[in-house]
């Protein structure tokens, strides 16, 4: 007899779809998954985007099958607010340091100075990833890189920042509304905006506001999460552009075989009025043309659309997630 996955032993343990929450400064990305867990008596949960230890903001967690989502809930853009302090420096491009003062008096930059070099950090661009941070080279994770002296730097890497606005400056603090794509270090851009007014600027404060259209009012308190947040794998997916088929087809697509478009028994049912109509609102180019797949009203999985064809890219699991039957 095949032996039981934990998901068949201890099914109450396991939720298809996530939750919303809001991660406060201190802990890390992992931690604060731990406490949901510990919290709803789950297993398995993950997140969608990480957020450094002394930041906080909105994080989108997925367990069970909306696991299996991750790849394309992970590539929407962000929204942060980011305290830039000018005239320090710092080895880790934040608050945690160590910090560093120039030895030398610093002219600090006035409002006008900073608001006229934002524009050129505006669009498609090249960015280095900070030393300390998660990216992974030759196979480890570069912050461990840095932590055993190797402070090697790392490659530039393209990024997309929408927009860039000033709302608060002090003389030396500055704090800035940053609309970015995926993949954007704001330790970074605090850094480059220092380079670009030559003088030193390390991040001090982080704060996510926005993650893909999950904003602030959808995120719950960490200490305050209960099983009745949760969110159903349906409405957790249900801004991404989407097609809906009838039972057989979607059985068919189960077994990997590609389906003619004008088989399908609905068209592309309604999305957000950003995704409907766009080939690149599932995400980046790894993802534009897929649709979330639904049959009977339940979620089935991940199909692209290649001219006339739907051609099965994720399916989940037959008889974990109410099986279709004929």
């Amino acid at each position: 007899m095949a032996r039981k996955s934990l998901r068949q032993r201890y099914p109450h343990q396991f939720l298809d779809g996530g939750i919303v929450v809001w991660k406060p400064r201190g802990p890390s990305s992992r931690r604060v998954v731990d406490i949901v867990q510990r919290r709803l008596s789950l297993r398995g949960l993950g997140h969608c985007g990480t957020l450094d230890p002394l930041a906080s903001g909105v994080m989108v967690l997925t367990g069970g099958m909306g696991s299996k989502f991750q790849q394309w809930l992970t590539v929407h853009d962000k929204v942060y607010e980011a305290t830039v302090w000018f005239g320090v420096g710092s080895e880790s491009g934040d608050a945690e340091g160590p910090l560093s003062f120039s030895a030398e008096s610093v002219s600090l930059p006035a409002q006008s100075d900073i608001e006229a070099i934002l524009p050129q950090f505006i669009g498609e661009q090249m960015q280095v990833p900070p030393t300390h941070s998660a990216v992974r080279v030759d196979g480890q994770r570069a912050y461990k890189r840095a932590r055993a002296g190797d402070r090697t730097p790392l490659k530039a890497r393209p990024v997309r920042i929408e927009k860039l606005r000033i709302l608060e400056w002090d003389g030396a603090r500055c704090r800035i509304e940053v609309s970015c794509g995926p993949g954007t270090y704001i330790r970074s851009l605090a850094h480059d905006l220092g380079e670009a007014l030559g003088v030193p600027a390390t991040l001090m404060a982080l704060r996510r506001t926005s993650c893909g259209v999950h904003s602030t009012e959808d995120a719950l308190r960490v200490d305050r999460v209960t099983r009745e947040h949760w969110w159903t794998l349906e409405r957790l997916v249900s801004h991404l552009p989407a097609m809906a088929v009838s039972t057989d087809l979607a059985l068919k697509m189960g077994q990997g075989q590609s389906v003619e478009v004008t088989a399908a028994e609905g068209s592309e049912v309604e999305v957000t009025e950003d995704a409907a109509g766009d080939e690149d609102a599932a995400g980046d180019e790894n993802t534009a043309g897929d649709r979330v797949i639904y049959s009977d009203g339940k979620v089935q999985g991940i199909a692209v659309l290649d001219d006339s064809l739907l051609k099965p890219r994720r399916w989940l699991s037959r008889g974990q997630r109410d099986e279709i039957s004929s």
